[in-house]
């Protein structure tokens, strides 16, 4: 029988600043995809507002967060169930209030210049939301003071309700399966 321990694998070697050459790659905006979590990834310029600035973006983004939330309640409601809230939540949204695991996005961060408006937010899972910032953002702007600009690549959407590209497939399949039924129910 062969012992699994003394068979070699390859290990990902680091530089000595004890990265691998995926983290590298991920600081210059390098990587080995062009799409996450159904977000395209997009070059910007990200520019790192004073603290003041930012703290007053902050503190203004409770007032447009419980609006923003608001307004898709309203106007999103087909999205939103699509996304998979059940109508507890969505009740919960049309009151400005974020369902528990759920998150709304700034796709440019105050951090990188974004501002609070509706067309640069989307409410999102919080799991996809990390990852947007982890994998992609923060390596590139983490060592960014105030003042300083570079060209960055980010994950972009124009949707405003995210929706998980594993439902996106399977939403026309399950569109024609019901539509197949009712045509097999009413005998066509």
């Amino acid at each position: 029988m062969v012992n699994d321990r003394f068979i070699h694998t390859k290990r990902k070697h680091k530089n000595k600043a004890g990265k691998t050459p995926e983290q590298l790659d991920a600081e210059k905006g390098k990587f080995p995809f062009t799409e996450i979590h159904g977000f395209k990834l997009k070059e910007v310029e990200w520019s790192v507002p004073d603290q003041k600035t930012r703290k007053s973006r902050r503190r203004a983004f409770n007032n447009v967060r419980e609006a923003f939330l608001k307004h898709i309640g309203e106007t999103m409601a087909p999205a939103l169930r699509e996304m998979g809230l059940t109508d507890k939540e969505i009740a919960l949204v049309k009151k400005g209030k974020a369902p528990i695991g759920y998150n709304v996005h700034h796709k440019l961060p105050i951090h990188g210049g974004g501002k609070n408006e509706f067309s640069n937010l989307i409410l999102m899972p919080i799991g996809p939301h990390d990852d947007l910032h982890h994998k992609v953002m923060d390596p590139q702007v983490a060592q960014m003071q105030s003042g300083e600009t570079k060209k960055v690549v980010i994950p972009w959407t124009d949707d405003m309700v995210y929706i998980d590209p594993e439902r996106k497939k399977a939403a026309p399949q399950k569109t024609a399966f019901i539509a197949n039924a009712l045509a097999a129910r009413n005998g066509r």
